[in-house]
């Protein structure tokens, strides 16, 4: 459930007193009365016609709007994240359920936080956002692909749900590899759904983001996750600047090609406890990776029983103080730390629809400057003549067709990147379509940049990652580069697109995987290293293992293993999702009505007007930079 019943409104006063010595008294007494009945009226009728308040009281729309919560700036690299603490309280009457969180992992750098329960006010549980839902948008216009709605929930009309809507009367809907794919009379053949370029900064994930430093892990020598790509007998003119408070990577002009690429990689819990507790990493190869994958920071809490963190009276255990956090009793209480990864959600699941957004400085007046991703081994370049401000998108890769962008010739397009300055560089390939933004700007390209990857990749085996020894292809998917030009990048940022799982079986053999996490030997068979697929003791690492090694991305049969999802809506009836796809009960796992009819939309999802305040430094500090429309 992801809407609660409205707040109850406080209750009125009844301290009116009739004055006898003032004979127009009572003439006044009425027409306040009446004020006061035709307020409560026009109040009714704004609540049932216009626009009304609800609570969220779940995560199932997170990161976009946060359930019961913590929000927490990250104890390693200070980004502001939020986790999941719906799991203390009840689902049904919202009573403190037995259950704490005690900690979870950063969005970005994935440092375990350790709640401060006593000494940090701003570690307590947060109510959910209040927001207002417009009633009025839908009595003179349909509902819209990607608009965040309410409703009452089909199956038990007395409660309210907060969902993006997904799904269109009249269409039939797939889920496939974390996509949406429709079809309709008109149109027969399956076509993925495309966000435009205001839903996609408004949907979009982040992975990671140079600007937040884990600085306990940097003074061992953990890595730059961006390194300069290696060229035989080319040397690299990058110069990358990594400290504990500032990253920046520095390129100089020469007549090759020059890149600077992203590998994914990240300690897992166990390991950074290990660190916390004073252990020392070993070596990290910088050019290592893994997959990027649907893992979300808010699912990643760490929960125990509430009786071992607080008395009786509700007061904390005295034990428990800011150097022996409600973690470490957890911990020393067996609280298993990555434990199977099934229970927490590293990611199941491979996203190769990815975006990357930079901040440079050029220092040269002309020069080509280069973007680049990659998914399914094919890259996906935009490249921009300084000298001029041209921007052109390419394809590279095997057996690339012809007609890929559909009108034959590359797409091409006028930037403002002209010349020396600071300039912000966005580029996304989400629904297999290309965006670039520059300083903030959509680029409007001369024809469409949408593709279809099915033409690039056509067979269901041949839609995975790919990695080669000259070319690393989806294990470095997200590059900056430059030719004959001299700049500067202050800051670089991944983000990852939204991946709607699939959700297999059914009722309580319901999984939110595309993979079958219950028969474990097919994902064992996936592992082509006989000697770790016998270590292998969980669903979770053994997808794990496969995401980790690139050389076996081309052989494995893990891929192959994703299902899919279908859907048929007849007319009148909507399909609404979860941004929180990992832990949304929408209408993928409704049992026998996966659909919402018109006459339960209650309305479009505006703005979050009241979100929590905070405790510290001054209490009930208003939340200004939560306030905001619902995008």
């Amino acid at each position: 459930m992801s809407a609660a019943a409205p707040p109850k409104s406080p209750a009125k006063s009844s301290e009116d007193t009739l004055d006898e010595q003032n004979p127009t008294k009572p003439q006044g007494t009425r027409e306040t009365i009446e004020s006061i009945i035709v307020a409560f009226i026009l109040a009714f009728l704004f609540r049932a016609f216009v626009a009304e308040a609800f609570v969220i009281p779940t995560g199932s729309m997170a990161p976009t709007l946060m359930g019961a919560h913590k929000d927490l700036y990250c104890q390693h690299c200070g980004e502001q994240y939020q986790a999941s603490a719906s799991s203390e309280f009840n689902p049904g009457d919202q009573a403190p359920s037995p259950y704490v969180t005690v900690g979870s992992t950063c969005s970005t750098c994935r440092g375990l936080n350790a709640y401060d329960l006593r000494g940090n006010p701003n570690a307590a549980t947060f109510s959910g956002d209040r927001i207002l839902v417009s009633k009025f948008d839908y009595i003179f216009q349909q509902p819209q692909r990607w608009e965040v709605l309410v409703f009452k929930y089909p199956l038990e009309a007395h409660m309210n749900y907060i969902k993006r809507l997904i799904g269109l009367p009249g269409e039939s809907l797939l889920i496939q590899e974390g996509d949406i794919y429709t079809q309709t009379a008109d149109t027969p053949q399956w076509t993925i759904a495309r966000k435009p370029p205001h839903k996609i900064r408004a949907m979009q994930q982040i992975v990671a983001d140079t600007k937040y430093q884990p600085a306990d892990i940097i003074a061992q020598g953990w890595p730059s996750l961006w390194q300069p790509s290696p060229a035989a007998d080319v040397p690299t003119a990058w110069q990358i600047e990594q400290a504990e408070e500032q990253w920046s990577a520095r390129l100089s002009a020469t007549a090759q090609p020059q890149w600077l690429r992203y590998y994914h990689k990240f300690l897992d819990d166990s390991s950074w406890h290990q660190v916390m507790s004073g252990g020392r990493l070993g070596p990290v190869d910088p050019y290592t990776s893994t997959l990027i994958t649907d893992y979300l920071a808010y699912n990643s809490s760490y929960q125990m029983e509430r009786e071992r963190i607080y008395l009786r009276n509700g007061a904390l255990r005295p034990e428990i103080d800011s150097d022996n956090t409600a973690m470490d009793v957890a911990i020393a209480d067996g609280l298993q730390l990555d434990g199977g990864r099934q229970q927490s959600n590293d990611g199941h699941h491979w996203v190769g629809d990815l975006a990357a957004e930079f901040d440079i400085e050029v220092a040269s007046s002309s020069g080509t400057l280069l973007l680049d991703l990659v998914e399914f081994g094919v890259h996906f370049r935009c490249t921009i003549d300084v000298a001029t401000g041209q921007a052109k998108l390419s394809l590279e890769g095997d057996a690339i067709p012809a007609e890929v962008w559909g009108e034959g010739s590359a797409p091409t397009a006028q930037t403002a990147v002209r010349g020396a300055g600071s300039y912000n560089l966005e580029l996304a390939n989400f629904d297999d379509q290309l965006v670039l933004w520059v300083n903030g700007r959509v680029v409007e390209f001369d024809h469409s940049t949408q593709f279809d990857s099915r033409k690039l990749r056509p067979k269901n085996d041949d839609r995975r990652p790919y990695w080669t020894e000259t070319d690393p292809l989806d294990a470095a998917p997200l590059g900056i580069g430059g030719q004959d030009l001299q700049l500067t990048v202050s800051r670089a940022r991944v983000y990852r697109d939204i991946y709607y799982i699939a959700v297999q079986g059914g009722g309580f053999a319901r999984q939110y995987s595309d993979y079958d996490l219950d028969r474990l030997p097919p994902l064992l068979a996936a592992i082509p290293d006989s000697s770790l697929r016998g270590r292998v003791r969980s669903a979770s690492e053994a997808i794990s293992a496969v995401y980790s090694h690139p050389q076996w991305w081309e052989q494995t049969s893990l891929f192959s293993q994703r299902g899919t999802l279908g859907f048929q809506l007849e007319a009148d009836q909507y399909f609404p999702m979860g941004d929180n796809s990992s832990h949304s009960s929408d209408a993928r796992a409704w049992v026998g009505h996966n659909y919402v009819e018109q006459k339960y939309l209650l309305g479009k999802a505006l703005l979050v007007f009241w979100p929590h305040t905070w405790n510290s430094p001054i209490p009930f500090t208003p939340n200004f930079a939560r306030m905001g429309l619902i995008r």
